[in-house]
């Protein structure tokens, strides 16, 4: 019995009709007739019953017509999912970013790549750093922006400053270091700091303390934030200052000073990706993002 047996008998049980079924199947129909003959030969039994004026199906046909729709219907299936594993592959990227007003490398990139590759499709993910890491290994996510820092525990996966802007000091407007425009971290040292989770700027606080030990201070940290907006409030109502790229300027702050530091201090934006990805697609943006580094550095204030 072949797959063509089981087409032929559900075209005539489907209509009831030799001459609708050959009508259909675009055969003789004295072809199909005897097609089904060998059919119910082979298989021993009687699958229609046949009459001058109708044909109808037996118990046994039923039977088989329920089981020969399944298994045909099985077999288009695995046809049709092998031409699209044959099919060419639609070119797309996957990323994960920190959503965080504080990347200027992940549009900048996106508007250059999506000019010069309109045909690959890019995906966006909003997530949490270790969330993007355990997406980069099992290779959901090609490529992620998780933070100024390699996070921790990232075996596997390579990482790249994309991106390093200038830093500036939060604090409330009454202050009394904000009535200078530009001050020295040092003089920080006594105030409490606001600083940002892992899970909104990865590795903010281990920044923290590396550039405040470097100005010969620990910083005393009094609360940690979810996200900018609750960074925000905890100045306002003057419970502390804080570090932050300078594209905090373009947040609505009222009632926050934002002031320059002195010396100047950059604060990096890190790009990470699997080891042994060898999308193209990946390899193209890397080096989109090469460009727009190289374009958009700025020389340190002096």
């Amino acid at each position: 019995m072949e797959l063509r047996h089981l087409r032929y008998f559900i075209a005539v049980a489907e209509s009831l009709s030799f001459t609708k079924g050959a009508e259909k199947l675009r055969i003789a129909q004295p072809s199909l007739t005897r097609q089904i003959r060998h059919l119910e030969e082979e298989l021993g039994v009687r699958l229609l019953n046949r009459s001058t004026k109708q044909v109808t199906l037996t118990e046994e046909g039923e039977y088989f017509l329920a089981g020969a729709q399944r298994l045909l219907s099985y077999s288009d299936d695995m046809i049709e999912s092998l031409h699209s594993l044959a099919r060419p592959k639609p070119a797309s990227i996957n990323i994960g970013y920190l959503p965080n007003p504080f990347h200027r490398a992940l549009p900048a990139s996106l508007a250059l790549y999506e000019k010069e590759f309109p045909a690959v499709s890019i995906n966006l993910f909003g997530m949490p750093s270790l969330e993007q890491v355990r997406s980069l290994k099992a290779g959901k996510i090609d490529l992620g922006f998780v933070g100024i820092m390699h996070p921790e525990n990232a075996e596997g996966l390579e990482f790249r400053t994309v991106a390093s802007y200038e830093v500036v000091a939060l604090m409330p407007k009454n202050h009394h270091a904000a009535k200078r425009k530009v001050i020295d971290l040092k003089e920080l040292a006594r105030m409490l700091f606001i600083i940002l989770s892992d899970n909104c700027y990865n590795g903010y606080g281990r920044w923290l303390n590396k550039t405040c030990q470097a100005a010969g201070f620990k910083p005393r940290i009094v609360q940690t934030a979810d996200n900018e907006s609750v960074l925000l409030q905890a100045i306002r109502s003057e419970l502390g200052v804080a570090l932050l790229p300078d594209q905090i300027r373009n947040v609505t702050h009222e009632n926050v000073a934002i002031r320059d530091l002195r010396p100047p201090i950059r604060i990096d934006s890190v790009a990470g990706w699997k080891r042994d990805n060898e999308s193209k697609e990946l390899r193209e943006y890397l080096r989109v993002i090469d460009r727009v580094r190289r374009k958009t550095a700025r020389p340190p204030r002096r």
